[in-house]
């Protein structure tokens, strides 16, 4: 898509699946053994920074951790729990597969035929793409056409827009992912089948793997099974469920890419029938894994799955989705018997960071991960005679402040109380986005904001993105005085996107700015200014800024005489109050 329950229950039920003898499957919450345990306090723990959301972990059969966070719904106070329904986002993709595959099993179509067989109208330079292709993102269709998901157009539209539009790459030179190919997809599907493309994945690929709960409208759910997706800032988005779809389901720019929901027990009973052949043939399941093509990163792509190897030289395969206010993550790691399934309902912490790096690494035992921290209660006068203004000996400066709950802090610098998020050097392809960022800043400062115009190519006027860009450069010269200079300070990620971020020097100061970058245009433009973050007490004198994105602490050591002591992530800095 274009991803507080504190008391610890230990319940496991035996259930048969799918017609697989000797596989457990639990019932309620389950917290089991050390691995379960550590999952569990790890997650408690991340509540109280903004984590909400289920976590599924099984290893050899055996659910090692089925529990649900934080809340599902603020406004009403509903906790989420572990039978709540979330849209999957683009894991929707792997059903689609699904049904590629089961049709031909039975014999009606093949992936290697071209996609020209099935729909009309498919022009010269498209007419020798195949299913296979499509799949694998190998067919040459841009990344992005920039429809909407609550854009409730209908499949031949679609298909005839997809099909009218100039090809970013010759069919089969390389790997775009392309959320359009697996929307032609299930319009193969139904022309194939001869009914709706719900209808056939339900009735020949979900139902008879023991998923009742995955869908788009067949399942049925009450309202109070799917939770409300929320904003950064906390501010309540909805739900995917029925947000401007049509009368079958949604849109075609969502349908068969993403906008499936599921819950946790669907999404394993999913792994166990792929394990067991339950509904795909060996064949079928060996064809729909395999790493066919190269993607990023050293990955490999199959047919809705990522496939990679691990740091301990074992495969993963894998797929997340996410819209920004809804994330899965799928994590089969077939050689180690292990499966990790999460969802959330916030971009805070998504469950497609959090499952690949935290959960990973607290299953297998081979990465340190630094637990949240859990604050002692410090007197109210205590607080307050630690608050005041403190001048880095290094320059710059950090403000400490005394709320009702504790203290905050604030400085001048972004990057020291982890405003920047994770930041990495550019590699690869990125290193180009960062040439490209800076010498479209460089035209900004000049007046000239045609490049970041045409770097958008989002249907907006130039004017409104002159206006938008002048109202900056102007409140910036006002605030700081003349332009001076850029200094790139590498790549951050934004919802899942690469962000070039780059820190602007004027003569007094600057902003850090970031530019969001998709597949094949810029998404996004944010500023990013200092803002006060919380501290937690490890007792009266020292105190710790914690952030699931930075993943590190910086322990705040207030000292005798108002001296104050911070380590951070690159080693100490002293301050003295003023």
């Amino acid at each position: 898509m274009r991803t507080r329950a504190w008391s610890m229950v230990v319940s496991a039920v035996a259930l048969s699946l799918c017609g697989v003898p000797g596989i457990a499957q639990p019932a309620g919450d389950v917290v089991l053994g050390d691995i379960g345990a550590r999952l569990d306090q790890y997650l408690s723990r991340l509540v109280p920074y903004g984590y909400s959301g289920a976590v599924l972990v099984a290893k050899d059969g055996t659910v090692l951790l089925k529990k649900a966070y934080g809340l599902a719904d603020r406004e009403a106070n509903r906790p989420y729990t572990t039978d709540m329904v979330s849209c999957i986002g683009s894991v929707t993709k792997q059903f689609t597969a699904a049904a590629i595959l089961k049709l031909e099993m039975e014999g009606k179509l093949s992936v290697s035929d071209p996609i020209a067989k099935y729909l009309p109208g498919v022009p010269p330079d498209k007419s020798a793409i195949t299913i296979h292709q499509l799949l694998t993102h190998t067919a040459g269709l841009s990344g992005d056409f920039g429809g909407r998901d609550d854009d409730p157009i209908d499949r031949d539209t679609l298909v005839a827009k997809v099909l009218a539009a100039p090809l970013a790459s010759k069919p089969g030179e390389r790997f775009e992912y392309s959320n359009e190919g697996y929307s032609l997809a299930p319009a193969i599907v139904e022309r194939v089948a001869g009914t709706g493309y719900e209808t056939y994945l339900r009735e020949h690929v979900l139902l008879p793997a023991g998923l009742k709960d995955t869908g788009y409208l067949a399942p049925g759910w009450p309202l109070s099974r799917l939770p409300v997706g929320y904003t950064a800032d906390g501010k309540p988005w909805g739900r995917v469920y029925k947000n401007g779809w049509r009368d079958d389901g949604p849109g075609w720019y969502l349908r068969g890419n993403g906008g499936i929901h599921s819950s946790l027990d669907d999404l394993y009973r999913w792994h166990l029938a792929l394990e067991a052949g339950t509904v795909l043939s060996a064949d079928e399941v060996k064809k729909f894994q395999a790493g066919h093509v190269p993607s990023a990163r050293g990955e490999r792509y199959g047919y809705g799955w990522s496939v990679q190897t691990t740091r301990r030289g074992t495969t993963v395969i894998e797929h997340n989705g996410g819209n920004g206010y809804f994330f899965t993550d799928v994590r089969r790691y077939v050689d180690e018997k292990v499966v990790i399934i999460a969802m959330t309902n916030q971009p805070s912490i998504p469950a497609t960071q959090l499952a690949p790096r935290e959960l990973d690494a607290l299953v297998f035992g081979d990465v340190p991960v630094a637990m949240p921290p859990v604050g002692v209660p410090v007197a109210v006068s205590q607080r307050e005679a630690l608050a005041g203004q403190y001048a880095l000996a290094a320059g710059g400066r950090v403000t400490v402040r005394a709320t009702p709950v504790g203290l905050e802090a604030e400085s001048d610098d972004p990057a020291l109380f982890g405003a920047l998020g994770a930041i990495t050097p550019p590699e690869g392809p990125l290193i180009e986005r960062e040439t490209q960022s800076l010498a479209m800043l460089g035209e900004a400062s000049k007046g000239n904001f045609r490049p970041f115009f045409e770097a958008f190519d989002d249907q907006r006027p130039f004017e409104v993105v002159q206006g938008n860009q002048t109202r900056l450069w102007n409140g910036w010269r006002n605030q700081f005085g003349e332009f001076q200079r850029f200094e790139p300070l590498g790549i951050g990620i934004v919802q899942g996107d690469p962000a070039v971020t780059v820190r602007a020097r004027f003569e007094k100061g600057g902003p850090v700015l970031q530019l969001i970058w998709g597949p094949r245009r810029l998404l996004g433009f944010r500023v990013l200014t200092p803002a006060a973050v919380p501290l937690v007490p490890e007792s009266p004198s020292v105190w710790v800024f914690y952030t699931y994105r930075g993943a590190t602490f910086v322990r705040l050591t207030f000292g005798e005489a108002g001296q104050l002591r911070l380590d951070t992530a690159k080693g100490p800095l002293d301050a003295r109050r003023q």
